[in-house]
């Protein structure tokens, strides 16, 4: 383990509720293993900074086939299920190996059904060839990753560690199916993982080993900018107010009823424009709505925005503005609390995780309350707000804090394991 390590270890606050009475560097000759639908965003975030307590990381990343023709073809829904969506290699440490685990299935509930077993069968193949022998296996979401994890622990003898990042209404719709093998993948699990408080206990009734642990950040893929600028970085005017929102454009993340709700907010604020990153199969939905409402000087759908443009965006938002139904944890709002910018989302499972004050930005009690969000985004406007302070917020959460508690909970179920062989 590096002396980087051993410092964050010595320093960090135990942000969740898992024990820090573990000796970290004895993982330090261990190798872990990852299963997970992506090496993106927070999964990519959170392994890159565990590398560091470990000798070898293998993530072995699953992926759509079917997806890879968004490469060749502009379908912007399969875009973000492709290999080159799902792995980013940049800056990867030199211990970490990511290895893709493609499957070929139709994107229907039948197929996602029964892909448990394909993607458990690929992934054992893998394992066998690969050339080095893992000590504990972490996977990322329930189904499939969680799964394929339990079958490795029951045929490989892995201790298996259980991160459920499922969204708040994908995680009841999988307490209310009846594919018994996500509730077996829970109970069966050495440790369950939920990235926010609100499902403790609702896990507890699967397994007693359920710790909170949140989500984090990577301050290597946001640094804050002076709004000011920031906002000429981008051609922005610094008397114009910049709404900003980013994330799969889907249904889900309310971006629908941000549109809904800005011609109120022009007419009440005068000046504003909004900008949202992302790609998904509502964009021509979103192009459309644009249209109707006569807010194409008003409204710029950005696609993909890079890390090196997303410090300048979420740096010079007035607000950064996510009506969403459903989330697991605030993440993309943290990142732009990260960069100084007030948040406005809704009550949603994940968003009231990090807006825990009004301190931090607004929360309403549905996307489709319009007045509501309407009000919520105006009045953001209208504070002064102390950016210092939401970034200071913030800052509790880096993957570097955050994951102290994964690494502990990794010697916890390792030192489990040894006791039960002896």
């Amino acid at each position: 383990m590096s002396s980087d390590a051993r410092a964050r270890t010595d320093d960090a606050p135990d942000l969740g509720n898992v024990p820090h009475d573990h000796d970290l560097a004895t993982l330090s000759d261990r190798n872990l293993l990852v299963v997970a639908h992506s090496y993106n965003h927070f999964v990519k975030g959170q392994i890159d900074v565990l590398a560091d307590y470990f000798a070898e990381v293998y993530v072995l990343v699953r992926y759509n086939r079917f997806a890879d023709v968004s490469e060749y073809l502009p379908i912007d829904y399969a875009k973000p299920f492709s290999r080159s969506a799902k792995i980013n290699r940049e800056d990867k440490p030199d211990n970490v190996t990511v290895v893709s685990t493609p499957l070929l299935y139709l994107p229907i509930d039948l197929h996602r059904r029964f892909l448990g077993d394909q993607h458990a069968r690929k992934v054992k193949k893998v394992v066998a060839d690969l050339p080095v022998e893992f000590d504990v296996v972490h996977a990322h979401l329930t189904w499939t990753a969680g799964y394929v994890g339990s079958v490795l622990q029951r045929d490989l003898g892995l201790p298996f560690v259980l991160t459920v990042h499922e969204n708040h209404d994908l995680f009841v719709e999988q307490l209310e199916s009846d594919n018994e093998k996500i509730d077996r993948t829970w109970e069966r699990a050495d440790a369950v993982v939920r990235v926010n408080r609100q499902d403790e206990s609702t896990l507890r009734r699967f397994n007693d080993d359920v710790y909170y642990v949140p989500n984090g950040f990577s301050t290597d893929r946001l640094q804050r900018v002076p709004q000011e600028e920031a906002k000429r970085e981008l051609g922005v005017d610094p008397d114009t107010q910049l709404l900003f929102a980013l994330g799969h454009l889907k249904e889900r993340k309310g971006f629908q009823h941000l549109l809904a709700v800005l011609p109120e907010v022009v007419e009440r604020e005068g000046d504003v424009v909004c900008a949202i990153g992302g790609h998904g199969g509502m964009r021509p939905d979103l192009e459309s709505q644009i249209a109707e409402l006569g807010l194409e000087d008003r409204v710029d759908l950005l696609g993909y925005v890079d890390n090196d443009d997303l410090r300048y965006w979420m740096s010079a938002a007035d607000a950064f503005v996510l009506p969403s139904y459903s989330e697991s944890f605030g993440l993309v709002q943290l990142e732009a609390m990260a960069c100084g910018a007030p948040v406005v989302s809704t009550i949603n499972g994940g968003s009231e995780e990090v807006v825990t004050s009004e301190e931090f930005g607004y929360l309403v009690d549905s996307p489709e309350h319009h007045d509501d969000l309407a009000d919520a985004v105006v009045r953001a406007l209208r504070t002064d707000w102390d950016r210092d302070a939401i970034e200071a917020h913030a800052a509790q959460f880096t993957w570097e804090r955050v994951c102290v508690d994964v690494a502990h909970l990794y010697a916890e179920v390792l030192e489990d394991a040894g006791r039960s062989r002896q």
